[in-house]
């Protein structure tokens, strides 16, 4: 009797028919590939096979990996990280709001912030993050040269302060252990050791966000001054 429902065991997945597979449906099991299981997952051979297609199917698309993963990364960029109500609210809160943005979506898809730090990113959506971020700071009040600048040391807080943390921080607590312990040992450092309580206690998080306070500080500063 033939089996109905799944498919028999060991028979050969049925595949889609040629020209059924669009470049929305490629995009839509990359991404789902990347968040599960990281970007070093997602090759053309996984994907046609998770799509059930061959791989010259994919290559009408996409001409290679690189090509793959430059195309989940402007999906994610385009789709992910710049918020809808991103015109709305005081500059300083929409800074804020691109930044965390940003950094989920990072998180969310391992290996997506080594990527980012090793190969341009061109695209749709690295256009239109560029944009955004520029429209905020343009709105703060910063003249072309000055958004340009703070553009820059936005985009090297948040990629930066990101890869610390998952590649070795050097204001980790568990990098300071040894030097607070013999601060509170010794007693010959009194502001260390009294300090050494709350270092322990400071998460990455807090970090980022101190950091993004210095930076909105430095635009307030910079405006007042021009």
């Amino acid at each position: 009797m033939s089996p109905s429902g799944d498919e028999a065991e060991g028979e050969v997945p049925r595949r889609r028919a040629w020209g059924s597979l669009s470049r929305a449906q490629i995009v839509a099991a990359g991404l789902e590939i990347a968040r599960n299981e990281g970007m070093q997952a997602l090759t053309i051979r996984r994907l046609a096979s998770d799509l059930g297609a061959s791989r010259m199917a994919l290559y009408r698309h996409v001409p290679d990996k690189d090509a793959l993963v430059g195309l989940i990364m402007d999906a994610i960029a385009e789709r992910d990280v710049v918020p809808p109500d991103l015109g709305e609210g005081p500059w300083q809160d929409r800074l804020r709001r691109l930044a965390e943005a940003m950094r989920r979506e990072l998180v969310a898809y391992p290996g997506l912030l080594d990527i980012h730090m090793t190969r341009a990113h061109v695209g749709p959506g690295a256009l239109h993050l560029a944009e955004s971020a520029l429209d905020v700071l343009a709105d703060a009040g910063l003249d072309e040269e000055q958004a340009a600048r703070h553009y820059l040391v936005f985009a090297d807080l948040v990629l930066g302060r990101l890869h610390r943390e998952l590649r070795g921080d050097p204001v980790d607590p568990h990098r300071t252990a040894d030097l607070l312990a013999l601060a509170e040992r010794t007693g010959d450092h009194p502001r260390l050791a009294a300090a050494a309580p709350h270092l322990r206690d400071v998460a990455p998080g807090r970090i980022f966000e101190d950091e993004l306070s210095v930076l909105v500080l430095a635009i307030e500063a910079t405006v007042r001054s021009s």
